[in-house]
C-alpha cells in the first residue's frame, strides 16, 4: 500500500508534467520483444518493459467454425499468472464496479476477457477469414496463451502487444483440401481455403506439416489496447504500478491501426465525466497512431534478427516519447 507521501509526490509530479523516471505524462517505457521464443509453438513472444514481463504462446489447430460465422477461423486467448503470488501485487484493481474485491483469479479473468475482445468477429473479421480453411466445415484455430511472468501498471497494453508480436510470428501449415473418393461427387482439390467440388462429403485434407511451405498470419491490423489514468485531472499514459495506485480512475481503449475503437474498459472505482472521456478519446487515438507504427517496425526487426540467427533475438523495442 503506498504511504500518503509517496501519492502526494506522484499527484505533485503530475501536476508539474514529470514522473518519477523521467518520462513525460504520455510518454512509453522502453520495451524489449522477442519472438520464435517457444521452437515447438506456431509463434512465440516475450515482452519486457518497466516492471512487466510475458510470455506468450500460440499453437495451431484444426476446428470447426463457429455456426454465426461460418467463413471465419477463431482466435482464443487465455491468461496465467506466476510463479507465485507476487505478480498480483503489480496487478491494478480493474473493475470500477468491484474495487477491492477481485481476487488474484478475478483479475486473471479479467485480463482474459479484456484480450478476448480483441479478437472477435467484429474486431476483426478480415484478420479471422484468413484463418478458414473450408466455410463451414474447416477452418484454423489460433490458440494462444499469456504467462504473465511479472507486472507493474499496465499489464494488460503490454500483453495485447505481446500477443500482437506473437501473432505475427505465427505460421500455419499449408493445406490441400479434397473431397472424399467415397464421396458422390468426387471432388476436385483445392488449395488455400477453397472449398472443394462437393461440398457434402467428407473431406480429405493434405497438410503440409514441415512448415517447409507454411502461411504467416497477417497481424499488422490487430488492434491494440491503450490504458489512460487520470492522476490529478491529468492524463498518464503506460503508469507504473505506484501511479495507478495515486490515479483516480483509468481508461482502457483498444483501437485498431486507423484509430477506430473495438473494445472500452474502465476501471479505478471512480467514474468518468464526459469531458474526461472526451479528453482521453482523443489522447488515445494520437497515441494510437504512433504505438501501431513503432510495434510494427520494432516486431519486424524482431523476427527478421530471428530467422537470421535461427531462434529468438531481442530488439531494441517498442519505446517513443510523446512530446
Amino acid at each position: 500500500m503506498a504511504s500518503a507521501s509517496e501519492l502526494t509526490y506522484t499527484l505533485e509530479g503530475a501536476s508539474l508534467g514529470l514522473r518519477e523516471d523521467g518520462r513525460g505524462l504520455l510518454d512509453y517505457r522502453h520495451c524489449s520483444v522477442d519472438v520464435g521464443v517457444l521452437p515447438q509453438a506456431s509463434g512465440s513472444c516475450r515482452l519486457r518493459t518497466g516492471g512487466t514481463e510475458l510470455l506468450v504462446g500460440i499453437v495451431a489447430t484444426l476446428a470447426t467454425p463457429d455456426a454465426l460465422a461460418p467463413e471465419l477461423g477463431r482466435i482464443t486467448v487465455s491468461v496465467g499468472c506466476g510463479p507465485g503470488d507476487t505478480v498480483f501485487a503489480g496487478l491494478p484493481d480493474y473493475d470500477a464496479l468491484a474495487q477491492g474485491m477481485l481476487d488474484a483469479e478475478g483479475k486473471r479473468l479479467w485480463i482474459e476477457a479484456a484480450l478476448r475482445q480483441l479478437y472477435g468477429p467484429r474486431s476483426v473479421p478480415a484478420a479471422l477469414r484468413t484463418l478458414c480453411i473450408v466455410p463451414g466445415r474447416q477452418c484454423w484455430e489460433l490458440k494462444a496463451h499469456v504467462q504473465l511472468i511479472r507486472a507493474d501498471g499496465c499489464p494488460l497494453d503490454a500483453a495485447a502487444l505481446a500477443l500482437r508480436a506473437a501473432l505475427h510470428d505465427t505460421r500455419v501449415p499449408k493445406v490441400a483440401v479434397a473431397a472424399s473418393s467415397s464421396s458422390s461427387s468426387g471432388g476436385a482439390p483445392a488449395e488455400n481455403g477453397a472449398p472443394p467440388a462437393s461440398a457434402g462429403g467428407r473431406l480429405d485434407l493434405d497438410l503440409d506439416e514441415t512448415l517447409d511451405d507454411s502461411v504467416p498470419f497477417d497481424a499488422a491490423a490487430l488492434p491494440l489496447y491503450i490504458t489512460l489514468c487520470h492522476l490529478g485531472g491529468h492524463l498518464l499514459a503506460d503508469c507504473s504500478a505506484k501511479e495507478r495506485k495515486a490515479a483516480g480512475s483509468a481508461l482502457s481503449l483498444a483501437l485498431n491501426a486507423d484509430g477506430s475503437v473495438v473494445g472500452l474498459l474502465g476501471g479505478g472505482g471512480f467514474g468518468l465525466h464526459m469531458s474526461s472521456l472526451a479528453a482521453a478519446m482523443t489522447a488515445s487515438r494520437a497515441l494510437c497512431v504512433e504505438l501501431h507504427s513503432a510495434a510494427a517496425v520494432a516486431i519486424a526487426e524482431a523476427a527478421e534478427a530471428a530467422a537470421q540467427r535461427g531462434g529468438a533475438a531481442a530488439s531494441e523495442g517498442v519505446g517513443f516519447a510523446r512530446n
